[in-house]
């Protein structure tokens, strides 16, 4: 378990919350001095109107201060992760697509709802703080934690902070341009890298062998989702084979760009596709091998040792929620 001296629990305070806000989900943990799990709650996003919205999130965090027995006296403060682009220090959504805000001071209403200070920052990157935090066997102070998903994004953490970039856009490399013809993807650009390395991505590879007539099991599938090619891959199928050889190749290319371009300790993989193991890893890595092989600069920088997938058991965005909202109050005690 997370050494706790590594971050100190704000002073005198007995409880934290993390909140996860997704299009689909709101995960809430809430978390003793001793960064002990007391809740780890998930409700659906209700995304009828804003007010909804908003009722879905304040109902997911009641329900896991209730499972873990929290009073408001005892709750120091919450700290969100949300999608899109956000203002950390004005606790503003500026524009979440997936929930339909538009600059929307959710921190301020969370507020407002519970007593308690709430932190804001966009969701890859408070999934990275909970990487660095909780998931660091090594205590590495430079990593990059890539989310793949229905898209892919990343967060970035140097010298142990959450670096945003000027615009707060430092890790969308999913919208690396990798196929200059290639499909148009949601940011309007086209072939970008989520376009391939996600799991829309994978989806779409494997509809469109589909769709050229080749054989596979995966045609047996009523709603075709990414896991049913990776486990159509485990169990011999040459379309779902082909599939994610391409995926791994192409992530396994631009996070060479990553490693020259930020020379980071170590590389985390999340999200759901990942879960696919070893079988997710080894194109990526016989991609590396490859590099290696005609390359000294590769052949220093991508070793085996600076990829790894994070631990699926732990809700990443969340418990980085919770981390969040230790730094900041940390820091307001401090000056």
């Amino acid at each position: 378990m997370f050494p706790s001296a590594l971050l100190p629990f704000p002073q005198g305070k007995r409880r934290l919350a993390g909140v996860d806000i997704g299009g689909t989900t709101v995960t809430t943990v809430v978390v003793d001095e001793r960064w002990q799990l007391l809740a780890d709650e998930t409700v659906a996003t209700d995304l009828r109107d804003n007010a909804a919205t908003m009722a879905s999130i304040a109902a997911g965090i009641r329900q896991a201060l209730a499972a873990a027995g929290t009073t408001g006296p005892e709750l120091a403060a919450l700290g969100v992760g949300i999608p899109g682009m956000v203002d950390p220090l004005l606790g503003i959504s500026h524009l979440a697509v997936n929930l339909r805000w538009s600059d929307f001071p959710l921190a301020q209403r969370l507020t407002e709802l519970f007593g308690v200070p709430a932190f804001l920052e966009n969701d890859v990157r408070v999934a990275a703080l909970g990487v660095h935090t909780f998931d660091n066997p090594n205590q590495l102070s430079d990593l990059v934690y890539v989310a793949l998903g229905t898209g892919m994004a990343a967060g970035v953490i140097l010298d142990g902070q959450i670096f945003r970039g000027r615009h707060g856009l430092a890790g969308e490399f999913g919208h690396f341009t990798v196929e200059p013809d290639g499909v148009i993807c949601g940011c309007g650009n086209r072939g970008c890298l989520e376009t391939i390395v996600s799991a829309s991505g994978v989806i779409r590879l494997a509809r469109e062998g589909l769709a050229a007539g080749a054989p596979s099991a995966l045609r047996a599938a009523t709603v075709l989702m990414a896991r049913d090619v990776y486990e159509a891959a485990a169990g011999g199928d040459k379309l779902a084979q082909q599939v994610i050889e391409r995926v791994g190749t192409e992530l396994g290319r631009a996070l060479r760009n990553v490693a020259l371009a930020y020379d980071v300790d170590e590389i985390v993989l999340g999200g759901g596709i990942t879960r696919a193991g070893d079988l997710f890893l080894a194109p990526l890595l016989a991609e590396w091998a490859r590099q290696r092989r005609e390359s000294a600069l590769a052949r220093f920088l991508l070793t085996p040792e600076l990829v790894r997938i994070a631990d699926p058991t732990r809700n990443m965005g969340a418990w980085g929620a919770a981390a969040l909202a230790a730094r900041r109050l940390n820091q307001i005690e401090q000056g």
